[in-house]
């Protein structure tokens, strides 16, 4: 009998995205009352804050928008018309939950102790996290099952089990790589790591979603 996806066990599998959560509501609340009126919400490329929220965005809209995308991502697969598929990469989609996560509330943090007066340099971190989490997302990709809503959709891994696959496997290495160099590239001065950050997302993105296409024309060739 195949096993089917259900919201109550991935709650109580995931119970440590609940209590990380929960810890990161209550350092918000801890520190509230010592973030400025006015708090820093976005950086630019030399890493000097140039918009502004409240005391309140400060300390609680990423955590709320991470609770709500948490829950979004853990109740999708019961919409999904593919959903028998998740218990077959369920592992994989539960780390691929963590990390996203652990990349906003960590950014979050971050952002909390700029705030608190202490000087750090935002966007070497962003681009870190980001490179460890693509790093993370290469890993996953190449198990990732037939589905709608997680992996490279594109209209034609969409529409073939096989062109999926390839398309995923060659997406995996690309990520990954792509990840690493961002990883590497926390090394270089502020704008060209930016680029090179941008660069590597576009780019391993393009690749792959071109790829894909060109998958799903030699599969059909080979069907005529």
């Amino acid at each position: 009998m195949t096993e089917k996806y259900s919201v109550k066990t991935e709650l109580k599998h995931e119970w440590y995205i609940l209590l990380l959560l929960l810890v990161v509501f209550l350092i918000s609340w801890v520190v509230y009352p010592s973030l400025p009126e006015e708090t820093a919400i976005h950086w630019n490329l030399e890493g000097q804050p140039d918009d502004f929220g409240s005391r309140f965005t400060g300390a609680f809209a990423i955590p709320l928008l991470v609770s709500g995308l948490y829950l979004f991502f853990l109740f999708l697969p019961l919409i999904d018309p593919r959903r028998r598929n998740y218990p077959k990469f369920i592992k994989t989609y539960r780390l691929i939950k963590l990390g996203f996560v652990l990349f906003m509330v960590s950014l979050h943090l971050l952002t909390l102790v700029f705030n608190l007066g202490y000087k750090i340099n935002l966007g070497r971190y962003v681009n870190l996290f980001t490179g460890i989490l693509f790093t993370l997302l290469g890993w996953g990709l190449p198990r990732i099952r037939h589905n709608y809503f997680v992996g490279i959709r594109t209209p034609w891994t969409l529409a073939s089990p096989k062109v999926w696959a390839q398309t995923h496997q060659l997406g995996g290495k690309l990520f990954f790589w792509s990840g690493l160099s961002m990883v590497f590239g926390t090394l270089l001065p502020d704008r060209p790591r930016f680029w090179l950050m941008m660069a590597v997302l576009l780019g391993s993105t393009l690749v792959a979603g071109v790829a894909s296409y060109l998958y799903f024309r030699a599969e059909n060739k080979t069907t005529e």
